[in-house]
């Protein structure tokens, strides 16, 4: 088997670059996926859509994306499962001049999102208690999507324009020739090609072990806790990022939400998956500790009844920022991983962005060295704006 380009990675991340690659004529691609598509950590995201971040760059790849996901069906010919029930990021004393600033920069690139005060916040959401809080910054149209529904609609979208899909086909090794590989030893033969995608996500370390090769990638672990909400908390509610408190949660149909943690468990930090167990049940001092954060901010959140939870892993760089473009070693491998908590929210504009480098757009989405693997050593780190890299 031959291919010009070898996506390897079927999650939203991959099922995106193969996508637009097809789409935008970058020869015969090939999107190969160990298990099925959306299976590994798309599957185990919250599936946040949010604009706020600290960034001109991220921020407008940001609403690129929101764009293509609100209007999944109409641009890419499938659902995108989008609610827009609204993003709010709460902010105390402290976070507030960063609030601002990243607002203010998000309205010149047409983002939709505004200052509120704790009394306007509470006009907004009457169960809420403001108590603690400084502002509060508003998004009425961003909210949520289906993770594996997104992938999916990509993969079966790269297909009809002419991409080959290979499942159950695990990438066990490389043929290199000098710095260049020439073909991918999977489980289903050997795949001959011009170019490798990496998106692998929370497996690139290993991955990248084949080539004989590192990236600056460590992995945390992230709890996902499941409420029961009570008789008084029913419908749908906005999706919270509360910086004070240090949780995010959104709705999940009308009687349950999802919650996480903004600032996931650093002080472990593996390479591999193999470290983790992805099987572990939510312990309960984490969902006490969840139910005790939520409750001081939403009181009627004291009667929720704990329903479920999951663990998930983070694909983390140093700067809590993305690598995306070509490896400073092997010479034919293009990297798009070291998504650190960002990947489901950016993946149409990391589709599209990667596909600008890889064919050589004279106008690019973004700067194409933004997210560069030499930004490391050169001491370029993206910035932050809050303590809390999830939420950059």
């Amino acid at each position: 088997m031959r291919f010009d380009v070898v996506v390897v990675g079927g999650g939203s991340t991959g099922s995106s670059i193969a996508y637009y690659l097809t789409a935008r004529g970058a020869g015969r691609v090939a999107l190969v996926e160990k298990d099925h598509v959306g299976w590994g950590q798309t599957g185990r995201s919250t599936a946040v859509v949010r604009l706020h971040y600290s960034t001109h760059e991220v921020a407008k790849m940001a609403l690129v994306s929101w764009r293509v996901l609100k209007n999944m069906e109409k641009v890419v010919g499938g659902p995108s499962g989008f609610t827009a029930c609204g993003f709010v990021i709460l902010a105390g004393e402290e976070d507030y001049q960063g609030l601002k600033r990243n607002v203010e920069m998000q309205r010149e690139l047409g983002i939709n999102t505004r200052i509120m005060s704790p009394d306007e916040l509470k006009q907004l959401e009457p169960r809420i208690n403001v108590d603690g809080l400084h502002a509060a910054a508003y998004e009425p149209e961003s909210g949520y999507a289906d993770p594996v529904t997104t992938a999916q609609t990509f993969a079966k979208a790269a297909v009809n324009g002419g991409c080959s899909l290979m499942e159950s086909c695990e990438v066990k090794g490389v043929r290199m020739a000098g710095n260049r590989v020439e073909r991918l030893i999977t489980t289903r033969g050997e795949i001959e090609t011009d170019l490798v995608v990496n998106a692998t996500g929370v497996w690139c370390n290993g991955f990248m072990e084949m080539f004989g090769a590192e990236l600056p990638v460590k992995l945390m672990k992230e709890e996902i806790v499941v409420w029961s909400r009570p008789e008084g908390f029913r419908g749908p509610h906005l999706v919270v990022g509360d910086l004070p408190h240090n949780y995010y949660m959104r709705p999940f149909g009308d009687s349950q939400t999802y919650m996480g943690s903004i600032n996931p468990d650093m002080s472990r930090q593996e390479r591999h998956v193999s470290a983790f167990n992805l099987e572990e049940k939510v312990g309960i001092d984490t969902a006490s500790r969840y139910g005790e954060a939520v409750s001081k901010r939403f009181p009627v959140m004291a009667e929720a009844r704990l329903a479920g939870g999951w663990v998930g892993l983070y694909d983390v760089t140093p700067d809590w920022h993305p690598i995306i473009g070509f490896s400073k070693k092997v010479e034919n491998l293009f990297n798009a991983v070291g998504l650190s908590g960002h990947g489901f929210k950016l993946c149409p504009a990391i589709g599209m962005l990667a596909t600008d480098i890889i064919l050589g757009s004279k106008t690019p989405l973004i700067d194409p060295e933004f997210f560069s693997e030499d930004r490391f050593g050169k001491g370029r780190l993206i910035g932050m704006t809050y303590k809390y890299g999830v939420i950059s």
